[in-house]
């Protein structure tokens, strides 16, 4: 070999190695997000409260949302209308499955819809009317979602995801209504709200078209900051509470699966997130999580510093490195943890999320839906 040619070799030698690496990259790049038949990323449509809101609320009421205020979106240095100090779980799902921008409010008069929507807002209940509440509740979001559903193709609905993480505000409401309500009357406001969710869900399925659905179940609601700060529980969670989000839960899950057995709505898939279980493992062991604080908020004023964030007339206390916790502010969790649990729900395995994850639901073409096992 001559001294030119030996000079050479280890140039084709890197440049062989880097193009290697490339088509490495460039696989796993493409492998990371689910294939659909059309090619492009499904629609997303959320629903639910506070903690799926992306800016509703601004539109819905003239009265100040403090979400819109600094600090919220400290992290990303934009105060849009998320109940937290950056991103919310539905962008970063939206994100993995393959949409570069998140999905807009719906209530915006501005927003381009045709990668989806939500429909999620604060303070959302699945009982109760609008009138009796500030707010749009489970099933007015999903009349507005059929009121605009003819904009999507009937392909790209059935294609669609549609995220779903609603119950919190009526076990909330119903706790500070009824302190001491025994054992049945809990029961009770259980069995009431689960007899509605599923209606809604179905009426999502046959006068709307959706097929995916991707529901978050409820977190340990009694280990909130603010709960914890209202009914002065100290380091302990309220137990009322949890006992009804646990029942809600195991109840759910079992609906969810009911749903799925008859003829009259076969194609019905859905991913159930263990969002309970999750918040439960980080406040039991926060050190392996990377938190440092998980009973009290980021932001806030109060015993848990779980009152008044956003609030100009509130002198709120802001910690000075929020992915330390696992609250933001005294109901809703920070960024970090959104990422996270959004990872969870997307690529999470069956002690996670079962019967299947979103990519595994994305990647099922709702024409194939008929022949899936759960």
């Amino acid at each position: 070999m001559s001294i030119k040619a030996r000079k050479t070799f280890p140039k084709m030698a890197k440049n062989r190695n880097l193009v290697f690496f490339l088509g490495v990259l460039a696989s796993f790049t493409l492998s990371s997000f689910p294939v659909t038949v059309s090619g492009e990323p499904p629609i997303l449509f959320t629903f639910g409260d506070s903690s799926y809101d992306v800016g509703n609320t601004k539109f819905f009421s003239s009265e100040l949302d403090p979400a819109t205020t600094w600090p919220y979106g400290d992290s990303i240095d934009d105060p849009s209308g998320r109940w937290s100090d950056g991103h919310i779980v539905p962008d970063f799902v939206g994100r993995l499955i393959g949409h570069r921008e998140p999905i807009p409010p719906v209530l915006d008069p501005k927003a381009d819809l045709s990668r989806g929507a939500s429909f999620a807002i604060a303070g959302a209940v699945v009982l109760g009317s609008q009138s009796t509440t500030a707010s749009m509740n489970f099933g007015q979001q999903i009349s507005k979602f059929l009121e605009l559903h003819k904009q999507w193709t009937d392909k790209e609905r059935a294609e669609a995801i549609y995220m779903v993480n609603i119950g919190a505000e009526d076990y909330l409401n119903f706790a500070k209504a009824h302190p001491n309500a025994n054992t049945v009357e809990q029961l009770t406001q259980v069995a009431h709200v689960l007899q509605r969710i599923p209606r809604e869900l179905t009426s999502l399925y046959r006068a709307g078209g959706a097929r995916k659905f991707a529901v978050q179940n409820l977190g340990p609601l009694g280990c909130l900051p603010i709960v914890r700060q209202e009914f002065k529980t100290g380091e302990n969670c309220m137990e009322m509470v949890n006992f009804m989000v646990k029942t809600h839960n195991e109840r759910l899950s079992r609906l969810l699966v009911a749903i799925t057995v008859p003829i009259l709505y076969r194609g019905f898939r859905y991913s159930l997130l263990d969002f309970n279980g999750e918040i439960l493992r980080r406040i039991n062991e926060p050190s392996l999580h990377g938190y440092t604080d998980t009973t009290t908020s980021c932001c806030g004023t109060g015993s848990m510093n779980a009152y008044g964030c956003g609030y100009s007339n509130v002198h709120a206390k802001l910690c000075s490195y929020q992915k330390s916790f696992l609250f933001f502010d005294g109901r809703h969790n920070t960024e970090k943890t959104d990422e996270e649990i959004a990872n969870l729900f997307y690529s999470g395995d069956k002690h996670v999320v079962s019967p299947v994850n979103i990519k595994d639901l994305v990647g099922k073409a709702a024409t194939d839906l008929l022949a899936q096992e759960i």
